[in-house]
């Protein structure tokens, strides 16, 4: 008898939370839906007043959920990085102490 070996992709994310998810992704869109939620339900901006004020806080709102949505299911083939992991790496570089010769 005969085996057949299938190959497995260990680069791609194993999709654990309603077969959409995976926990990385879960954990960058969860808490920004609700935070963008309650920005445009309780939030209040000074020196803007009535329809104007509600627009301005679901465009903000809206653009919030964008931004985690993108870094959550964006992957950079030429980095082989997230866009969430991409940015980490950015920022932790800016930051870090170089040496210069």
């Amino acid at each position: 008898m005969s085996e057949v070996v299938v190959p497995i992709d260990l680069t791609e994310e194993e999709k654990e939370i309603l077969a959409v998810f995976s926990k990385r992704q879960f954990m960058i869109v969860f808490p920004t839906i609700f935070i963008a939620l309650a920005f445009l339900v309780f939030g209040n901006l000074p020196f803007v007043h009535g329809f104007v004020e509600i627009i301005i806080r679901a465009i903000l709102s809206l653009g919030l959920l964008i931004i985690a949505i993108c870094m959550a299911f964006i992957k950079l083939d030429k980095y082989e990085q997230y866009l969430s992991e991409f940015l980490l790496t950015r920022l932790k570089f800016k930051r870090s102490q170089k040496v210069y010769f």
